[in-house]
């Protein structure tokens, strides 16, 4: 081993043991002067190490006196001290997946303060440790001090912060990783473990902590490959092969339950392309949607509330003698109306509510039973395999289902019946039959495709809600993703073979299922198309 390696290791442990030793005695009459004299040997004993290593060792000093409330603490932890902090997002995934990126679209769309990114910049280990696994212990120790640091800062600061990391990622993934891969021994690895369980009082959990996992590996190594070329100071990463990165990737899948079970940590995973986080990082609207959602943060983008749009929607049920049909649209993708239909059945009582969907919906893996919400809600469904919406007075008929057991009927997607596509007078009657025969009937849809226009029957099925007195509309809204206008279409994304990403073009009208490449647009300043052909 390195003989600089070797001594830094055995001063540093040397520190470790000093100050489990002082907690030991110490814990119960803490003294300014005692941990003085403690700081003061320990500076004397490193007083060989170099500058770098001498850093080190005094933050580590400091995050000590930091956990035990000194009154030598420095300044920069005074403004820690306070308990005013806001909401704080950490990442973890495989080297290239894009963490960086999505770091800096949250940063815009949350309109965060404060961002850590790319800290191995500032490491001055890091560098050396690409090229010599000599120096790798000292760059661990570095990224496991500055982001401490960082995440306290965010932690404790008012508002939203993000960061491309956390103190975590290197805890669970990082350190483990190079110590089975050898660039870690045994003895440094157990010591590292010594420093983390010494801090790991004052170690920050994140709000959120997003797991961004590559959607292949394939991807993930082009991804890599890419970036290297266009940003020169990346090519001395260590270069992982691709049966490297698989291991790492699924590392990383594996760490989802200690996060949750060791350190109660919330967690969202995430499937991402990296190339297109690469080449087009605005794409993947539905990944902030989610991250929201689980900060509680999508009310500052629907309107209404979900919640007050259930409160409505029952309002319009009880007030009227008659059953009724509630549509409840939105003029874009992601304004929150599935989650409205989910939350009134839970209002309802899901044992009294029949639910269907379109094939042409299907978006998630296992969604053919149940409609799914992008803020998690559920309900049992059946889905009509051929999209017609006579198809459900059909099953009604011949399975002899009473509306006294199932008073509520739920369409989701309503505007994917397809087969009504040129019959739009067909699909309004369809569901006022429904009506008709005894249900209340909650259909959900969107009014217009990203060619800005009316979405099969939609436009029928709003008419009829003005001209009936037992047909209502409940209108949903959210903001555009790139203005604070009203989002008043949906723009659709094409990923093009090389991983470039463009805008479709208005004539490309294939239906495509999904929500990767949508995003809502305001549609007067943003497009939600191209009008040339691709």
């Amino acid at each position: 081993m390195n003989l600089d390696r070797q001594r830094f290791k055995i001063k540093l442990s040397g520190v470790v043991k000093r100050l489990k030793d002082w907690e030991k005695d110490n814990h119960k009459k803490e003294t300014e002067k005692k941990f003085l004299s403690l700081n003061d040997q320990i500076v004397d004993e490193t007083r060989n190490l170099s500058m770098d290593e001498k850093l080190l060792i005094s933050r580590i000093i400091e995050l000590f006196a930091f956990k035990h409330k000194l009154n030598q603490v420095s300044r920069i932890f005074s403004p820690l001290m306070a308990k005013n902090g806001g909401k704080y997002i950490g990442f973890v995934g495989p080297l290239g997946v894009g963490k960086s990126t999505v770091c800096d679209i949250l940063v815009r769309d949350l309109k965060a303060g404060f961002v850590i990114k790319e800290p191995h910049r500032k490491n001055p280990f890091w560098a050396k440790s690409q090229e010599d696994s000599n120096f790798m212990f000292r760059s661990q120790i570095y990224f496991l001090l500055s982001n401490i640091f960082s995440d306290l800062a965010a932690k404790t600061k008012p508002g939203i912060s993000v960061s491309d990391t956390s103190a975590l990622t290197d805890i669970l993934m990082w350190a483990r990783w190079y110590q089975e891969i050898g660039h870690l021994t045994k003895d440094e690895y157990q010591l590292y473990q010594e420093l983390v369980d010494l801090f790991k009082m004052v170690i920050p959990r994140p709000n959120l902590l997003v797991v961004l996992m590559p959607d292949s590996i394939d991807n993930l190594v082009d991804g890599i490959i890419r970036r290297q070329k266009d940003q020169p100071w990346r090519k001395g990463e260590l270069v992982f092969d691709k049966g490297s990165l698989d291991l790492q990737t699924k590392k990383v899948i594996n760490l989802s339950d200690e996060l949750v079970t060791r350190w109660n940590v919330p967690v969202l995973k995430i499937t991402i392309n990296p190339i297109m986080a690469y080449e087009d990082p605005s794409l993947n609207y539905d990944y902030v949607y989610q991250i929201r959602r689980e900060l509680g943060l999508l009310s500052e983008l629907l309107h209404p509330k979900p919640e007050d749009a259930v409160t409505e929607a029952m309002r319009k049920m009880t007030e009227n003698r008659d059953r009724v049909v509630i549509v409840i649209h939105a003029k874009s993708m992601f304004s929150g109306k599935t989650a409205v239909a989910c939350l009134l059945a839970k209002e309802l009582g899901k044992s009294k509510i029949l639910a269907f969907q379109p094939k042409a919906a299907l978006r998630y893996p296992g969604q053919e039973r149940v409609i799914i919400s992008r803020d998690g809600h559920k309900i049992r469904a059946k889905t009509i395999e051929d999209n017609n919406l006579q198809s459900i007075i059909k099953i009604i008929k011949n399975k002899k289902i009473s509306p006294k057991k199932f008073p509520y009927i739920f369409i989701d997607e309503v505007m994917l019946f397809i087969a009504h596509d040129k019959k739009p007078g067909e699909a309004v009657e369809t569901i006022d039959k429904l009506r008709k025969m005894g249900f209340h009937v909650i259909v959900n849809g969107i009014d217009f495709t990203f060619q800005a226009k009316y979405f099969t029957f939609m436009k029928e099925l709003l008419k009829k809600t003005k001209k009936s007195r037992h047909w209502h509309e409940i209108e949903m809204s959210t903001r555009c993703r790139y203005c604070d206008r009203r989002a008043a279409g949906t723009r659709r994304n094409k990923i093009l073979p090389d991983g470039r990403v463009m805008i479709a073009s208005y004539n490309d009208t294939a239906f495509v299922a999904g929500d990767s490449t949508y995003e809502p647009i305001c549609q007067e300043v943003h497009r939600s198309h191209s009008p040339l052909p691709v």
